[in-house]
C-alpha cells in the first residue's frame, strides 16, 4: 500500500487542529449570552451586538435587546452601529495602502505633501510624520469642544489647527488626539485624488465585502436595521440625535458606521495578514506596520498606528475603544490565536469593554468567574479639586450690556456673546453657553465645568474673552 505523502499528512493534521480548536472555542464561549445580558441590565443598555471570529470561521455573531427603548424591533449581526473611534484603524488601513502604492512615507514630513500645513509650534510643523500624528505623539491635547462646536468643512480645520498651541513636548509623550487624526485622513484623501470617505469604501468596504457599512450617518438612517443613539439621566434612557461628523470637518478619527457580520471580516483580513480570500487588500509588511508599537500609553500599554498593544493571560492582544454620542463599541485582535472579538452597543457605557476583555479573557481560558458580580461593583467616585469660591457681593465691572458683541479667535471663529432673558450667554455655530456671574468680570459656564473670563483694557473696555475649552491647555483667548 502506497503511504500518504507527507504534504498531505500535514494538511489533514492542520485541518484535524484547527477543528479541535475551533470545538474548544465554541465550549469557551457558553455562558457569553448570561454576560451580555448581565451587562446590559446592569448599565441599562438598550441595544448589543457580538461577534467573534477565529482563523476565517464565525464562532458568534449575534443581537440583544432592541434598537431603539422606544420601539420593539432586535439587534441582529447586521443591525448598524456608530463604532467611534475604531475608525482610526480604518484610517490607518487606507494610508497602508497608500505605503504600499509608494505615496506615502509613514516617516515623511507631513508638509512635504501638504506644504501649507503647520502647528502651532514650528518644531513641530517641520517635523512631524504622519506616523506621529496617528500614533498621538503631536504634543497637543484633544481640543474636542472645536469638533461639536464650530461647523467647517475638513481642509479649513486642518488649516486652523496652527492657532491651537500645544501642551507637551513634540514627540515627548502619549497624548490622545482626534484632529491629528482627521488631518492624517485629509492627507489620505489628497495623496489619492479622493476623499477620506471614498478611499474607505473603495479599499476596505468594498474589497472585504463590508455592504453593511458606511462613514455617514445619513447613509445608516437609510437603513431600516439601524441602531438609533441613547442616553441615560438619572436611570432613564432616552433616544438623542446623531453626532454628524461631516458636519463638523471631522470624520477620519471616527465616523464609520458598521455590523457585527461586517466588522467580522475586517478582523479576518488583519489575522490572515492583510488578505481576504484570495485578495492581498494591505500587505502583510504593512499589517506588521500598522501592529507594531510606536509609543508607551501606559504602565502596560503601547501604541501602534491606531491599535492599543497590551499583555493578556501571556497572549498579545491588540485592540481598540471607540465612542461617540450614544454609542460605544470595542474591537479585539488576538493574533498569536487568530480570534477576533467585536462588541457593539447603542449607549455610551462600559458594556463593549467589559465584555469584550470577558469573552476575550473566555477563549484564553481565564474567564472572570466574578464578570457579573463586577458589574454591579460601587464605581470610584474622583475626588474633585478644590474649587475656586466666588467672592460674595460682586457684580461685573460694566453693564452686562457692554460684554456683548462678536469675538474672535482664529482656531473657533467668531462667536458672538448676547444677552438672554437677564444673563450672557456665548454663541458658537452648534451650541450656546450661558453664563452665571460668579464674581467681578467671571462667569461660570457649567457646560464647560468652569470660569469664563473678560479682561478690560486701560480705556475700561472689555478686550479679550477667556475661554476652558480645553481641559488640558490654557484658557483660549478670544478678541474683540
Amino acid at each position: 500500500m502506497k503511504k500518504p505523502s507527507s504534504w498531505w499528512v500535514a494538511a489533514y493534521l492542520l485541518f484535524i487542529g484547527l477543528q479541535v480548536q475551533a470545538a474548544d472555542a465554541t465550549r469557551a464561549l457558553q455562558g457569553v449570552d448570561g454576560d451580555v445580558r448581565a451587562a446590559m441590565k446592569a448599565l441599562n443598555v438598550p441595544g448589543a451586538a457580538v461577534g467573534v471570529i477565529q482563523d476565517g470561521k464565525v464562532l458568534l455573531a449575534k443581537g440583544y435587546g432592541v434598537l431603539d427603548v422606544n420601539g420593539t424591533q432586535a439587534v441582529d449581526a447586521d443591525t448598524i452601529f456608530a463604532i467611534g473611534s475604531v475608525s482610526k484603524s480604518f484610517t490607518t488601513a487606507v494610508m497602508a495602502t497608500l505605503v504600499d502604492e509608494g505615496k506615502l512615507d509613514w516617516d515623511r514630513p507631513v508638509h512635504e505633501y501638504l506644504p501649507w500645513f503647520r502647528m502651532y509650534d514650528p518644531v513641530a510643523s517641520e517635523l512631524i510624520t504622519p506616523r506621529d500624528m496617528v500614533s498621538h505623539r503631536s504634543g497637543m491635547p484633544r481640543y474636542d469642544f472645536i469638533r461639536f462646536s464650530t461647523y467647517l468643512d475638513r481642509r479649513e480645520l486642518v488649516r486652523r489647527i496652527q492657532y491651537l498651541p500645544p501642551n507637551k513636548t513634540f514627540r515627548d509623550v502619549y497624548q490622545y488626539n482626534n484632529l491629528m487624526f482627521v488631518t492624517a485622513g485629509y492627507l489620505s484623501g489628497e495623496l489619492a485624488g479622493s476623499t477620506w470617505e471614498g478611499l474607505v469604501q473603495q479599499r476596505i468596504f468594498q474589497p472585504l465585502g463590508m455592504s453593511r457599512s458606511n462613514t455617514s450617518v445619513q447613509d445608516s438612517m437609510r437603513q431600516t436595521n439601524h441602531a438609533l443613539p441613547h442616553t441615560l439621566t438619572n436611570g432613564k434612557l432616552a433616544t438623542t440625535e446623531f453626532y454628524d461628523y461631516q458636519r463638523f470637518g471631522v470624520g477620519p478619527n471616527g465616523a464609520v458606521n458598521s455590523s457585527v457580520n461586517d466588522m467580522l471580516k475586517y478582523l479576518d483580513m488583519y489575522l490572515h495578514d492583510g488578505r481576504a480570500g484570495d485578495r492581498q487588500v494591505i500587505s502583510a509588511a504593512q499589517v506588521k506596520e500598522l501592529t507594531k508599537p510606536v509609543v508607551v500609553a501606559g504602565p502596560d500599554e503601547q501604541y501602534a498606528l491606531a491599535w492599543s498593544i497590551e499583555q493578556r493571560h501571556e497572549q498579545r492582544m491588540v485592540s481598540h475603544g471607540g465612542s461617540i454620542t450614544g454609542f460605544t463599541a470595542h474591537a479585539i485582535l488576538l493574533p498569536e490565536k487568530k480570534i477576533g472579538i467585536v462588541v457593539l452597543n447603542n449607549l455610551g457605557s462600559a458594556l463593549p469593554g467589559k465584555v469584550g476583555l470577558q469573552i476575550a479573557d473566555r477563549l484564553l481560558g481565564k474567564p472572570d468567574k466574578k464578570f457579573i458580580a463586577s458589574l454591579n461593583a460601587p464605581r470610584e467616585s474622583r475626588q474633585r479639586e478644590s474649587e475656586p469660591k466666588p467672592v460674595a457681593g460682586t457684580k461685573p465691572t460694566l453693564d452686562l450690556q457692554a460684554y456683548t458683541g462678536n469675538w474672535f479667535h482664529p482656531a473657533f471663529g467668531t462667536v458672538a456673546v448676547q444677552l438672554v432673558e437677564g444673563h450672557l450667554a456665548v454663541k458658537f455655530d452648534a451650541m450656546t453657553l450661558e453664563l452665571k456671574h460668579f464674581n467681578y468680570d467671571t462667569f461660570q459656564v457649567e457646560r464647560l465645568g468652569g470660569l469664563v473670563k473678560f479682561r478690560l483694557d486701560a480705556a475700561g473696555k472689555p478686550a479679550e474673552l477667556l475661554m476652558p475649552l480645553e481641559v488640558s491647555a490654557a484658557d483660549v483667548v478670544f478678541v474683540r
